[in-house]
């Protein structure tokens, strides 16, 4: 999961707007050089986030190993 805010409301980058309210958007929306051209840019606050799914196998898996 990727967590998008921009610092200037409706600022461009990879091919959309992006709001000064925080959007999640899923892994396969950007390609890695997207990404890393969002990363990049100062306007952008980027935040690549665990994915819930894969964090909760995980959890559950740990729980059981007790």
């Amino acid at each position: 999961m990727i967590r998008i805010t921009a610092r200037d409301d409706g600022f461009r980058r990879a091919g959309m707007a992006h709001s000064a309210t925080p959007t999640e958007h899923p892994d396969e929306t950007f390609t890695p050089e997207q990404l890393q051209e969002l990363q990049a840019e100062p306007l952008l606050v980027v935040e690549v986030l665990p994915d819930p799914a894969t964090t909760a196998k995980a959890n559950s898996k740990a729980k059981g190993a007790s």
